[in-house]
């Protein structure tokens, strides 16, 4: 890429932009404000198409056998063995039918429970970090520690499996009979490693298993490798050990039927078990390398993900503090009604009343602005129709690729309400680049004004929809209707976008299985931080604690707006990834206080 863009801009103009595999995210709507919603770029390698249309989103999406996942690109995440992502077909179908059972109610129950107390074990380990206390905590870079939360949630709450924060001691009455190997600091047994560290090795750096071969792994003379080698092996042998015990648990009856433990259905299922002619059997192919592969999309797919949702969110917040003020009068609000202990709020009327509130707004919004995903393939295996939004009909070449381009049609005008951009660029058209939770709330006229108002029309928001989804303006959906999920909340107050409009878990029948579950965690993990604790962002390097004490409001706001800008920089233009968008340079800094501590309080 960097010497493709040295060239003349015209000999590359426009296409040198689609190259960068990520180029959604950086480019967002602008391509397709250009050339239309859907485009289609010819080459001598094939026809490729990009797609910012919800309405012909969703027709490729619900085509399953037309428009199939181009698997070949997933090969890097079935070393452990076939799963969900990677499959296509017949096969794909059993994997889907197998890993569905393993996410339930009595599954999210437990994910609500222990979201809520790793959410106060997080607060806790940066309490104890040195020049914090459990008023103040400067944190350098949220990921790693949200990346840990998530990862001990996926652990327990998908495996049985309860992991410590470093400096946390094991107390055997917390860690089940036969899992103290897995929970343990220290390496056991014949491991090199710890559970915990080997899940983190593989889930950081496993790409490189698609650089080099598994044999090469171990031989090259880098450390980075051989660490991935040895991440691999340790993990391979600990899913083995887990497969091992919950297997014989089953054999001899001691598993609890629907019991929390996304493996033991997949065990069930599988050629290893015994026959139980209440449960559907698979052919035989669906044995232990199935069980295993799906094991470890699992924990990949629940830890960074959510990790990334948790870091976006509480960085936004920092970002917009009056929207960070207002979420914590909905959850004041709210939470008068529910025990005073998070660990009694009850699932799942907590999760209901909280998700459909302005929490929901928020994460929802987070979602819209920074998915972990940001192009999501399929390739027609024939020639196919598709109708556009404007009724026209159009035919597309049989294996043509696409991309589902999320950031993009998250921005589509046609489809979000939006107003002016108030909070950083006023001169842009719009401010669907701008966190602004309210456009999700029905109530807020700004965003959802009836057409009977008396406002000028220069004043209203530019809420436009195609002709097809009008109506769709005025409804109102849930969260958990927006992550495809089965429970009724009851009445509703949030906005409801069009199909194919709002796809951080994809759409149609290859969405995220696990969209529920990342939606329990969501809520229950911020709703715990931001009940006890503001947000802000580290401005230590333009003013010290000390000097910022000295200055007046006014001094304040422009120190806080030099680090929203720098914060706005890196997650515009500085985010990247392989697999999900993550920060890979500069991090984002910030402050959590106790509500009441706040420095910028009365600035932003």
């Amino acid at each position: 890429m960097p010497i493709y863009r040295s060239l003349p801009s015209r000999w590359t103009d426009p296409w040198i932009r689609f190259l960068d595999p990520i180029w959604a995210y950086h480019e967002l709507y602008a391509p397709f404000a250009k050339y239309g919603d859907n485009f289609l770029a010819i080459s001598p390698w094939g026809c490729y198409m990009a797609n910012a249309s919800p309405t012909v989103i969703h027709q490729i999406a619900t085509r399953r056998t037309e428009w199939v996942k181009p698997i070949e690109h997933y090969s890097v995440v079935e070393h452990f063995g076939p799963n969900v992502l990677t499959t296509e077909g017949p096969t794909w179908r059993d994997h889907r039918r197998v890993s569905n059972a393993s996410f339930n109610e009595r599954s999210n129950a437990v994910v609500w429970k222990e979201s809520i107390r790793q959410a106060a074990k997080m607060v806790k380990a940066w309490g104890r970090r040195h020049g914090n206390s459990g008023e103040s905590m400067w944190i350098a870079d949220v990921y790693p520690d949200a990346a840990t939360t998530s990862l001990h949630i996926i652990s327990r709450s998908g495996f049985g499996v309860k992991l410590l924060w470093p400096g946390e001691e094991q107390v055997d009455e917390e860690i089940e009979e036969g899992y103290e190997e897995f929970s343990s600091h220290e390496p056991k047994g014949s491991h090199t490693m710890t559970f915990k560290d080997s899940m983190h090795t593989m889930l950081r750096d496993f790409v490189w298993m698609g650089v080099f071969s598994k044999s090469s792994l171990e031989k090259l003379p880098f450390k980075r490798t051989r660490k991935v080698w040895e991440g691999y092996t340790n993990l391979s042998t600990y899913l083995h050990e887990l497969f091992e015990m919950k297997k014989a648990a089953i054999d001899t009856g001691l598993a609890e039927k629907d019991a929390l433990d996304l493996m033991v259905p997949l065990i069930t299922a599988s050629a290893n078990s015994p026959s139980d002619q209440n449960t559907p059997k698979l052919p035989p192919t669906f044995g232990t390398p199935e069980v295993l592969g799906n094991s470890f999309i699992f924990l990949f797919a629940g830890h960074e993900t959510t990790a990334n949702s948790i870091t976006f969110l509480l960085t936004f917040l920092a970002l917009n503090l009056p929207s960070q003020r207002r979420l914590q009068q909905t959850l004041d609000t709210l939470l008068a009604t529910l025990p005073p202990n998070p660990s009694d709020w009850p699932y799942p009327s907590a999760f209901n009343k909280l998700g459909n509130s302005y929490l929901g707004a928020c994460i929802n919004e987070q979602l819209r602005l920074l998915g972990s995903v940001t192009m999501i393939p399929k390739r027609c295996v024939s020639p196919q129709t598709l109708v556009l939004k404007d009724g026209k009909v159009v035919k597309v070449p049989a294996n043509t690729f696409q991309h589902f381009c999320a950031p993009s049609v998250h921005r589509n005008p046609s489809v979000w309400p939006h107003a002016n951009s108030s909070l950083r660029c006023p001169e842009k058209s719009n401010d669907l680049d701008d966190f602004v939770p309210e456009r999700w709330i029905l109530s807020e006229e700004k965003y959802h004004q009836p057409s009977s108002s008396s406002v000028p029309s220069s004043d209203k928001p530019k809420h436009t929809m195609s002709e097809e989804n009008d109506d769709l303006s005025s409804h109102a959906t849930t969260l958990d209707e927006l992550s495809n999920g089965t429970l009724d909340l009851g009445s509703s107050t949030l906005f409801r976008p069009p199909p194919g409009a709002f796809i951080p878990f994809s759409d149609g029948p290859r969405a995220c299985l696990g969209r529920r579950f990342a939606m329990v965690e969501l809520v229950a993990v911020i709703a715990t931080i931001m009940r006890d604790y503001s947000v802000e962002l580290d401005t230590r390097e333009w003013a010290s604690e000390e000097g910022l004490k000295e200055m007046s409001e006014e001094e304040k706001g422009r120190v806080y707006g030099k680090a929203k800008e720098r914060a706005w920089r890196i997650l515009e233009k500085e985010l990247g990834g392989l697999v999900t968008l993550q920060c890979i340079g500069r991090k984002v800094g910030v402050r959590v206080c106790r509500r009441g501590r706040e420095v910028f309080r009365g600035v932003c």
